[in-house]
């Protein structure tokens, strides 16, 4: 079944028609039960990283190197390159491992702070150094976003992967990779793929990723000082919008930004209404866009259909699966400031048993399931059963049933969706027994963004900042260096209040500063915005 589709003037004319009343459900006891035709050792891995040697890929540029670096006349050092790849698992099962990188910002996001993603779970849950490269790679592929261009990334960011050590041969070998795993690329990686849910709309899935390393040695009385360098990363792009392997069709681009384009004019025409009006109305519009492409799952293909950007492209011959209805509403609900989040795992009962990726939204501290895919017409949860609803019973561990008018379905988190949120109460993963209620919601404040940081005085730095409406005040954060994690720098509790002064800072140090505002709701509890975008100075 196909639909016209129309993004002019819909907005709520369409929700009303399909109702948006929230309706109450009752909470079974939360209990461990199994589920009835589920296998659970089906849930105990949907998806497995695969690490290869892609040596011909490379090969030309690895000679290079080594070759420069035989030719030279330094004695006291010694540099060798590796190459390593990852392609997803065979079965095509959803790997936010594999969608990889970076974040493209210029297409989905512009440069308008108001827009940001709500959430960052980079920022939340990386070191600084990992922070370094996460926010360097977003840098690159936003300018491939904007303008097309080449998709093999070279990393010139310090990242302080520097250290002196005894062992030679195979043994500094296996001492570098054993350094490298620690900087955790693969952790990294995940956090862009949930960040970046719209963005990796070329990326080519099913191709091998390769990250490319090498390292230098240089001689320290009885020691040497290991240095790794000449990191860098190709991500093929999917020959829809190739003009090579590892290089986006400038041209292509255009599409792109239309379906933002599109996807903007949805959440214009949203402005003003609740936000529970706006995930409702969010919901029936991608259901209104999009229709699920059976005709992919019969024919074992993953890629290309999968990419979200479809739902906003205006083409009726593109539809999707889960994977592009669960983004296309993290994309809205990020443009509209709303929390939401992007897992995957399994899912039985109902349409059938197999992986699954849905959405996960937030609401003063309590999280609801949002499963667009089977909210679409003829769906099992069409009756608006696994919407913002409550699970009958189940936990982390085990996974949640749902009751839905026709059957009860369950889902079960993969490992990758535990590993990156954790299992524990404080989880997103966590499903609350409280009914959603729209009455309990404390609307959140703006953003606000760092509009200049002053360095007119030795040893101190001013950040100054836009008020945020409905703001009771301001939290300051604050990076030193490329390799530190981010700490609190201030508080400010006043909403009108927008500068403050940064001292006691070291001269000849570069500092990079975020900003969010938060406001009280009725017990005294801190309700946040967004993050700014991230603004760096250097100190006199």
């Amino acid at each position: 079944m196909y639909r016209k589709k129309n993004f002019i003037s819909l907005g709520m004319s369409l929700v009303l028609a399909a109702g948006i009343t929230v309706t109450p459900v009752t909470a079974a006891d939360f209990t461990d039960g199994t589920v009835s035709e589920f296998n659970s050792d089906d849930a105990t891995e949907f998806d497995v990283q695969q690490e290869t040697a892609d040596n011909a890929e490379f090969a030309s540029d690895t000679e290079d190197s080594i070759s420069d670096k035989a030719g030279s006349n330094e004695a006291d050092s010694d540099e060798e390159v590796f190459a390593e790849a990852v392609i997803p698992d065979e079965n095509g099962a959803v790997d936010n491992r594999q969608l990889l990188e970076k974040y493209l910002n210029d297409i989905l996001y512009g440069q308008d702070p108001d827009t940001q993603p709500a959430a960052s779970l980079g920022e939340d849950v990386l070191n600084g150094q990992q922070q370094t490269l996460y926010e360097e790679l977003k840098s690159k592929i936003s300018a491939v976003a904007s303008k097309g261009g080449s998709t093999r990334f070279k990393v010139s960011s310090d990242l302080g992967l520097t250290w002196q050590t005894t062992a030679s041969g195979n043994a500094l070998k296996r001492e570098v990779a054993a350094h490298l795993n620690e900087l955790d690329i693969s952790k990294i990686i995940d956090c862009l793929a949930v960040d970046c849910p719209y963005e990796l709309y070329w990326y080519e899935k099913t191709a091998a990723t390769t990250w490319q390393y090498g390292y230098s040695t240089k001689a320290t009385g009885n020691k040497t000082t290991v240095k790794i360098e000449n990191l860098s990363i190709s991500m093929p792009v999917i020959s829809s919008y190739a003009s090579g392997k590892y290089k986006v069709n400038a041209g292509i681009v255009q599409l792109a930004k239309s379906a933002a384009e599109n996807a903007r004019m949805i959440v214009k025409e949203f402005q003003g209404y609740t936000e529970t009006e706006k995930l409702y109305g969010y919901k029936e519009m991608i259901c209104y866009l999009t229709s699920y492409n059976d005709d992919v799952t019969e024919d074992d293909e993953y890629g290309d259909p999968w990419q979200l950007i479809y739902v906003f492209d205006g083409d009726d011959s593109t539809n999707v699966v889960c994977e592009g209805y669960s983004k296309a509403f993290q994309y809205l609900c990020d443009l509209s400031d709303i929390t939401c989040y992007t897992v995957t795992g399994m899912m039985n009962g109902g349409t059938g048993e197999g992986p699954h990726m849905w959405n996960i939204v937030a609401n003063n501290g309590k999280y609801y399931m949002a499963d667009i895919t089977n909210s679409d017409e003829g769906t099992v949860g069409e009756d608006g059963g696994l919407f913002l609803d409550t699970p009958i019973s189940g936990s982390i561990s085990r996974g949640y049933t749902y009751a839905t008018d026709s059957a009860n379905i369950y889902f079960a988190y993969d490992k990758e969706a535990k590993s990156l949120y954790g299992t524990g109460k404080n989880s997103i993963l966590y499903m609350t027994q409280e009914t959603y209620s729209a009455d309990d919601l404390t609307a959140k404040p703006a953003k606000t963004s760092i509009t200049g940081i002053s360095n007119r005085t030795a040893g101190k730095l001013v950040i100054t900042w836009k008020k945020a409406k409905s703001a009771d005040g301001y939290e300051i954060y604050r990076r030193a260096g490329t390799t530190n994690p981010y700490v609190r720098a201030a508080v400010i509790k006043s909403g009108s209040t927008t500068k403050y002064t940064n001292a006691k800072l070291k001269k000849g140090h570069t500092y990079y500063y975020r900003i969010r505002s938060y406001r009280y709701d009725e017990n005294g509890r801190k309700i946040y915005s967004g993050w700014s975008t991230v603004k760096k100075q250097k100190v006199k």
